[in-house]
């Protein structure tokens, strides 16, 4: 028996088959292109994810460790606030608008306005932005009304797919928890606040808890991708919560780190969390583990400041691990802020990054090096708050390209002054889905014994504290 875990991202449809030990068996990875018609404009051509979708699963559907170890069910870890309008029959009616797409503004804040930042906190977990899934779907209406009165639905890549192989439209709690009209108290769409906010009620998916089964796939879709009839369609999660059940981070004190183009996290919080998180920047959500809602938090200023900081300098990544080997421990003479991408809850990011003591002495590595210092010490910082507002991190589990850099996750460990370990998984958003799957399926019990049964850690770092003080102490001047 096998698992399939497809990771619906935005840029990229990737699939991995995993044995029921955990052992991957074979993956496909088929890119889909983001087109830029004009500024500001950022989308997909849905039916060229379809085509994506259609060739990843059927290359490892017919792979040979497939034919011995037959899959018995199928789940998804899907990029989140990512909607697009489809008709009755299945057909996507337009293209997905992204994250980065800038239209909506002036229809998100009369969303927004509806109700204070704090309440829309507490029965959202967020206030509605431009990119909540509700908001689209009113711009949607509002500048292409022709197109919105055909829509039946405006979907997800989750539910999309589940739509596509099960014949049924279902939403997972996680990606549900992105619309303004979830509920997180009652877990279902919430009708005062569909009446509220003018959304046609039709357009909403079914919705259904993480790791629960949807249905068997289709006959039609079996036949097309050689699957077993018989292979079970069970939901997902948002990638951000995929990725954390993938790279182990789904238990009370665990947090869930993404060392990536994004420096993005989750933690699984309980009930009663306090309304001043929404200053930090955070988003509450339905989170797969135990506890039932975890926090996410996402930063753009990530492997992407690095790396443009290595092209920008033509620095291979060999030469940026030897030069911070040879670093002293102490921080830099260099400071930066690491804002070249700017975050809304950050009043003077927009205006771009600072860099400050440089001299005729500064190096191409002090360069680089500020931006990594930078970039853990606020993620320190974040942790900070949390732990003031009574959410403790105990253990921080990495995944992501970042999470290789071993001087910059000790630095992390030094910094926050808990212990970070690297998940041996380069796929943590495949593997996660393919764990929702087997407990959908009922081959693991819950989400966290298949955790503790088969997340391997590569690699861990202890924190040194009086190292991380000094760094804390100098960010601080």
């Amino acid at each position: 028996m096998s698992l399939i875990g497809i990771d619906l991202g935005s840029s990229a449809i990737k699939v991995a088959a995993y044995s029921i030990e955990g052992r991957l068996l074979a993956s496909a990875r088929r890119s889909v292109p983001t087109r830029h018609t004009q500024d500001g404009h950022s989308e997909i051509d849905v039916r060229e994810s379809g085509e994506a979708f259609d060739s990843a699963l059927g290359e490892v559907a017919a792979h040979p460790e497939l034919r011995r170890d037959p899959p018995i069910a199928v789940s998804f870890s899907s990029s989140g606030r990512e909607v697009f309008p489809v008709g009755a029959d299945g057909t996507p009616l337009g293209p997905c608008l992204m994250t980065a797409d800038l239209r909506g503004d002036e229809v998100a804040s009369v969303t927004a306005g509806r109700r204070s930042p704090e309440e829309w906190f507490r029965v959202a977990g967020h206030v509605p932005r431009r990119m909540d899934p509700v908001n689209r779907a009113l711009w949607w209406r509002k500048t292409h009304p022709e197109v919105a009165a055909r829509a039946r639905w405006f979907m997800n890549w989750h539910e999309y797919f589940s739509l596509q192989m099960t014949g049924k439209p279902v939403v997972d709690w996680s990606d549900a928890g992105a619309w303004a009209t979830y509920d997180i108290a009652t877990a279902t769409w919430s009708p005062e606040r569909i009446r509220e906010t003018g959304i046609d009620p039709r357009w909403l998916p079914d919705i259904q808890p993480n790791a629960s089964p949807i249905g068997r796939i289709e006959k039609s879709v079996a036949e097309r991708h050689g699957l077993p009839p018989d292979t079970l369609v069970v939901t997902g999660a948002w990638d951000a919560f995929a990725a954390a059940v993938g790279g182990g981070g789904v238990d009370p004190g665990v947090v869930s780190l993404t060392c990536g183009t994004w420096h993005s996290f989750t933690a699984p919080v309980e009930r009663g969390w306090p309304d001043a998180l929404m200053h930090d920047g955070m988003n509450i959500c339905p989170h797969p583990g135990p506890t039932g809602f975890g926090l996410l938090h996402t930063n753009p200023n990530g492997t992407s400041v690095i790396d443009w900081a290595r092209e920008l300098l033509q620095m291979p990544i060999a030469e940026l691990e030897e030069g911070l080997s040879a670093a002293p421990s102490e921080p830099s003479h260099v400071y930066s802020d690491a804002m070249l991408t700017p975050l809304p809850h950050a009043p003077g990011s927009e205006r771009g990054s600072v860099f400050s003591g440089f001299t005729l002495a500064s190096t191409r590595i002090d360069f680089v090096r500020a931006l990594l210092e930078s970039i853990a010490c606020e993620f320190a910082a974040t942790i900070g708050r949390l732990r003031e507002r009574g959410i403790d991190t105990t253990l921080v589990r990495a995944t992501g390209g970042g999470s290789k850099l071993a001087w910059w996750l000790q630095l992390h460990a030094d910094v926050c002054g808990v212990p970070f370990e690297v998940v041996a998984q380069d796929e943590p958003g495949t593997f996660g889905a393919a764990l929702l799957a087997g407990v959908g399926v009922g081959a693991y019990p819950s989400v966290s014994s298949a955790v503790e049964q088969l997340i391997q850690v590569s690699r861990r770092f202890e924190p040194d504290c009086a190292r991380g003080a000094k760094y804390l102490k100098e960010r601080r001047r």
